[in-house]
């Protein structure tokens, strides 16, 4: 007769059963425990506004025209993210409870290609907002993220 493991389990000791909860890598935990919404992930978003130690970006006509100056957001169900930070690509990686609560444990930074670029203002105040934010939200065809204290926002449109 075989049992199954619902079977097993009231014969295995509860102090065992501690023991091997603790197998595994922690990132491993972390990433069961804190899936990425897979919607906020099936999609590229276009910064529309930024806000960060007082400094605000805002879309402008020039953001229109340059396309692949204008920095974006994507991700995946890993929670890795990457983009352009509107100069240089860019390449990080977060955790999102599923109350939206965001944490960094890599935070975003450029990886610069061999045609290295200086980062400009927009750039830098992106890179230094992203892992300030604590919190993610999805509003119609926006993407916001933001700080606890409201004094940190990066709004994204959704790209289709």
């Amino acid at each position: 007769m075989v049992l199954s493991p619902k079977a097993l389990l009231p014969l295995i000791p509860f102090w065992l059963l501690l023991a091997l909860s603790g197998c595994g890598s922690v990132e491993e935990k972390e990433l069961a425990e804190n899936p990425v919404e897979p919607s906020v992930c099936e999609h590229e978003w276009l910064l529309e506004s930024l806000s960060v130690d007082g400094r605000e970006h805002r879309s402008r006509l020039l953001w229109k025209k340059l396309w692949r100056d204008r920095p974006y957001f994507t991700c995946d169900k890993l929670g890795y993210v990457r983009g352009s930070a509107g100069t240089n690509p860019y390449l990080g990686r977060f955790l999102l409870s599923n109350s939206g609560a965001i944490s960094w444990p890599q935070v975003p930074a450029v990886s610069r290609m061999s045609d290295a670029r200086d980062s400009s203002d927009l750039e830098r105040d992106y890179l230094k907002a992203l892992p300030q934010t604590d919190s993610l939200s999805v509003e119609g065809d926006s993407l916001i993220l933001q700080s606890e204290s409201g004094k940190t926002r990066l709004e994204f449109k959704r790209v289709e």
